[in-house]
């Protein structure tokens, strides 16, 4: 059973509880907001650790990924289920695959949910700068398939 929250009193607990899972938490494809974070089913990302402050969680993945999440609601995490509902924001944080881990080689994605919009920022020069996402709103925070 995964653990399923409405809005998530204690950020530091749900680290925890995640945390006693691994490794056996769901690994797969991302997608953040209903935007797919590579080609659909192309990348295999697995948690590796977990932790949290007290408006952020954050998730930590074997290549060097990380994914913060401030505010997160509606959290699914488990063997069958990797689900975050809703967040105020995230930020994913990568090296460019097959690079050296340096600091020219991390990009980021930044989301914040405001006024119904999702609107991100960008370091990665394979999609533009900024801008907001079209009906991302009707779509989860976090996906993994």
């Amino acid at each position: 059973m995964g653990y399923s929250f409405g809005i998530v009193p204690n950020l530091e607990q749900l680290a925890a509880e995640i945390s006693t899972k691994l490794p056996s938490v769901m690994s797969g494809t991302l997608r953040f907001w209903g935007e797919w974070f590579g080609r659909p089913y192309d990348n295999r990302h697995v948690v590796v650790s977990c932790d949290a402050t007290d408006d952020y969680l954050r998730l930590h993945f074997s290549q060097g990924e990380v994914l913060a999440v401030w505010n997160p609601t509606e959290v699914e995490i488990d063997a069958n289920k990797f689900r975050i509902g809703s967040a105020k924001a995230l930020r994913w944080t990568w090296y460019y695959y097959g690079r050296p881990q340096k600091p020219e080689n991390l990009f980021y994605m930044d989301y914040a949910h405001e006024n119904g919009s999702v609107l991100y920022r960008t370091n990665w020069d394979q999609i533009p700068g900024s801008g907001s996402l079209n009906s991302a709103d009707s779509f989860p925070a976090v996906e993994m398939f």
